[in-house]
């Protein structure tokens, strides 16, 4: 009897995180293709708060916790109270969710429903121009020549790798037993065919510095090199202070912003102007700040915008999290997940939830890592007994 009632608890947890996760990609979808004269702030808004609820529904539904993931939960509570950005509580939340689902049907569930929603995208971009945004035609000076760049019905043509990058990682995660020269084939080809259509350099360099990493993971044993696993779990800090270095004592270098598309300046932006490089949580940024520097970096934007609190909340529970990989030899975990921290540098993709799975696997994992879960009851219980 307990068998079938932890199986119907299990499909509707499954059931829940799906309607939850298209939910999640609705909103992301509509503010990404959707004309930005429509009047749509009222469903977005909708939106989110709508998949939070779900999300505590989850909790709710739930009956057995820990004391990690109580902790993790509180803390991005309060910071969601001082910030007002959600990211890191809906991805905590989601991550809570997940506790008890198969970590393939979680990737499954994101790279089909990331599919489903891409190509609606693209039809949409090309079909529904009243709705959806029209791509601007967009040119790169090669070889003394203007070269056209193709957006697939998106935006930008920056933006066809970033919604891609799921899909990526999924397949890699599902496929790293059996990597073979087909998957090789499969993965560069694509790469280099989108590449040669939209000539986006940092989703072209992120992906084939991935393949590459995934081979070097398969063959070291990182519990014989414990200078490289360290390197790994300390790359989330090496990053951030890169990130910051690069927006500050090196943001006027020319040949940096010629080769990073001016972003040292966006950086500089919103880690000068604002007033204060460190603050707690974060800095109160204006509409007209946003539309004339874009935010392409996940380590400014937690700096600059969630503020030192929220980095040395998140950057610990990075560390942890691939601290435990490395110590399990979870090899696929950790090239998914160096994947997204990579491509961070240059996207704020970092905490787009209805993306980046890997975080939220991440997250699973330092919960489930605690054995001791309990009950409500048995949570009070100790709690008074304790006083």
């Amino acid at each position: 009897m307990n068998a079938i009632n932890k199986n119907e608890s299990t499909i509707i947890s499954k059931l829940l995180f799906v309607v939850t996760l298209i939910v999640i990609l609705t909103r992301k979808y509509m503010i990404s293709i959707l004309r930005p004269d429509l009047p749509i702030d009222k469903i977005t808004s909708l939106l989110f708060y709508g998949s939070i609820g779900l999300l505590f529904l989850q909790f709710l539904i739930r009956k057995r916790h820990n004391f990690t993931e109580l902790i993790i939960l509180g803390i991005s509570i309060v910071l969601y109270l001082f910030t007002r950005e959600g990211s890191i509580l809906v991805m905590i939340l989601l991550a809570i969710s997940v506790r008890d689902i198969n970590d393939s049907y979680v990737v499954k569930s994101y790279m089909l429903l990331n599919v489903a929603f891409i190509i609606g995208c693209i039809l949409m971009g090309n079909l529904l121009t009243d709705i959806a945004q029209v791509p601007e035609v967009h040119y790169r000076f090669e070889r003394g020549m203007y070269i056209q760049r193709e957006t697939f019905g998106f935006g930008n043509p920056n933006s066809v790798f970033l919604f891609l990058l799921p899909i990526f990682a999924g397949y890699i995660y599902l496929r790293f037993d059996k990597y073979n020269w087909i998957d090789r084939i499969i993965l560069i080809a694509t790469t280099f065919y989108i590449y040669n259509k939209t000539m986006s350099r940092t989703g072209f360099i992120t992906i084939l510095g991935a393949l590459v990493f995934v081979d070097i993971l398969r063959f070291i044993d990182l519990k014989k090199y414990p200078i490289l696993g360290k390197g790994i779990k300390l790359m989330p800090i090496i990053f951030l202070i890169m990130s910051v270095l690069i927006g500050t004592v090196f943001s006027n270098l020319t040949f940096l912003n010629k080769a990073l598309a001016s972003r040292p300046l966006h950086w500089k932006a919103y880690l000068i102007e604002p007033g204060s490089m460190f603050t707690l949580f974060g800095n109160k940024i204006s509409s007209e700040m946003k539309s004339m520097h874009p935010l392409d970096s996940s380590y400014i934007y937690i700096l600059a915008i969630l503020g030192i609190v929220s980095v040395i909340f998140f950057m610990y529970l990075l560390y942890k999290g691939l601290d435990l990989f490395i110590k399990e030899n979870n090899k696929k975990y950790i090239a998914i997940v160096v994947m997204f921290l990579v491509y961070a540098l240059a996207e704020n993709i970092l905490f787009e939830v209805g993306y980046n799975f890997t975080i939220v696997l991440l997250l699973k994992y330092i919960m489930n890592n605690n054995p001791k879960n309990f009950t409500v009851v048995e949570g009070f219980k100790y709690i008074t007994k304790r006083k």
